[in-house]
């Protein structure tokens, strides 16, 4: 029997529970157990989880000869986003991303790389926010692959998108969603090169590292136009400072700095931001409709 006792953070109960019901809580009540055996796998000792953990048990775990590693737990989700992030860990190999150490994925569970000392974009750069912009590209840039010939637990943004079709039996916006929809299927998408992207590429998912400057966490692994990824950190980077006066000319600034490392318009960057940001409203009223709060009213920050 497994003496870990460190109190999972409420957010990570809530959308637990939320999004996978019953599952859920039995996962949460089988949750000590189940990183009892994980730590006699891996030879590890888990420590206390991160506290701002949601949707996947994270936390920081020390290997038998004191190398500092991160446990990752995914509780038990339909979409097995785990073994999509694993996939995309193990062929970056290192180069941009914390590196995948171990995998079992019977349990949806990987130990990976800690990256120390660990201080995300948002907290180097709190106050100064424009000065993360030049590291997101130049880390953007590092961990693009070209698409993968075995697609196999490599998600699509087609999936993405084509989840976002049924608002129609639903009270979701539907002027929003038929806009999103409508520049997904016939601007964004239209000659575009898919790469293997990150797909939640935010400033939390880009930390402070002794072996480089910067290194991308927590991955989806999903093929897609950049713009995607780009349209996250835009969005993210809009949620960090929006009630500042001046977040328009923020937006305005941030825009033209990835339109010009990505050779990609302006107008069709602000485009994949409005998108992502319907989708990512979308998720919430879709998964877990008691905490949505008409989220997507936010993407017209982008000025269609």
């Amino acid at each position: 029997m497994t003496c870990y006792d460190h109190k999972v953070p409420d957010e990570l109960v809530n959308h637990t529970v939320a999004m996978c019901g019953q599952r859920g809580r039995a996962w949460l009540d089988e949750l000590p157990d189940l990183i009892g055996r994980l730590e006699k796998l891996w030879s590890v000792r888990v420590l206390e989880p991160f506290p701002a953990i949601e949707f996947n048990f994270v936390a920081p775990a020390v290997r038998n000869d004191d190398e500092q590693v991160v446990i990752k737990i995914a509780p038990p989700f339909e979409n097995h986003e785990a073994r999509g992030e694993a996939k995309y860990l193990r062929t970056l190999n290192g180069d941009g991303a914390v590196k995948l150490l171990a995998e079992d994925s019977s349990t949806q569970s990987i130990l990976i790389e800690r990256a120390l000392p660990g201080d995300n974009l948002a907290e180097i750069f709190e106050g100064n926010e424009e000065s993360a912009i030049d590291p997101a590209i130049g880390i953007l840039k590092r961990v693009l692959r070209p698409s993968p010939d075995d697609m196999t637990d490599v998600l699509h943004l087609d999936d993405w998108f084509n989840g976002l079709r049924r608002y129609a039996s639903t009270d979701f916006p539907v002027d929003y969603a038929k806009e999103a929809l409508d520049l997904y299927d016939h601007v964004l998408t239209q000659d575009r090169t898919l790469f293997y992207l990150h797909g939640d590429y935010h400033p939390a998912n880009i930390v402070s590292a002794a072996r480089s400057p910067f290194l991308a966490i927590d991955p989806k692994g999903i093929v897609g136009p950049v713009g995607y990824d780009i349209a996250v950190f835009l969005n993210n980077y809009h949620w960090w400072q929006e009630t500042r006066a001046d977040i328009r000319e923020r937006l305005d600034a941030a825009v033209q700095r990835f339109s010009e490392a990505f050779d990609l318009g302006a107008t069709e960057l602000r485009q994949w931001a409005f998108a992502q940001m319907v989708l990512g409203a979308w998720w919430t009223f879709d998964e877990m409709p008691e905490i949505y709060q008409n989220e997507v009213v936010k993407a017209d920050v982008w000025d269609l």
